[in-house]
């Protein structure tokens, strides 16, 4: 499962980047999303590298940001594992986040909305303008590098 998280905004996008980014789910900046790791869409996700970043995020994030910034597609409760135990077939927001991890299940399946609304990154962005590779923030983020990204917006 890769998160996508997109950092820059849409004014002065092609077309068909804009087209991509709600394909994904992405509609404004600090919005996150989780999908699989298909071909299709990892050439959905090589598309929006330039305005996104994104890598592969371990279970306690996930966990983390599902407890902070999940929201039920009806109602506005909190998600703890109280309404995870009721609303869904897995007994807590671990084993959610891990079925999440392992592709058994989307946010969408297990009754949540699609998108996580984030907070800006504590601490600031490494930069939005520049690529990973060049000392930026966006595109792939190798190792843990896209979990402390995710924590700190969490």
């Amino acid at each position: 499962m890769r998160a996508i998280v997109q950092l820059r905004g849409e004014v002065n996008l092609d077309y068909d980047l804009e087209e991509t980014l709600r394909l994904l789910n992405l509609g404004r900046v600090n919005h996150c999303t989780f999908v699989p790791e298909t071909d299709a869409y990892e050439g959905m996700v090589q598309r929006v590298a330039e305005v996104t970043a994104f890598g592969e995020p371990s279970e306690e994030v996930v966990a983390e940001l599902i407890t902070r910034r999940g929201q039920p597609t009806k109602g506005n409760e909190d998600i703890d594992d109280e309404w995870v135990a009721s609303e869904t077939e897995y007994g807590s927001v671990d084993e959610l986040a891990a079925a999440l991890v392992a592709e058994e299940t989307t946010l969408q399946e297990a009754g949540l909305r699609p998108t996580l609304r984030l907070h800006p990154p504590r601490g600031g962005h490494d930069g939005i303008k520049k690529s990973r590779t060049n000392g930026g923030a966006l595109g792939a983020h190798e190792n843990d590098a896209i979990d402390e990204l995710l924590y700190s917006m969490r």
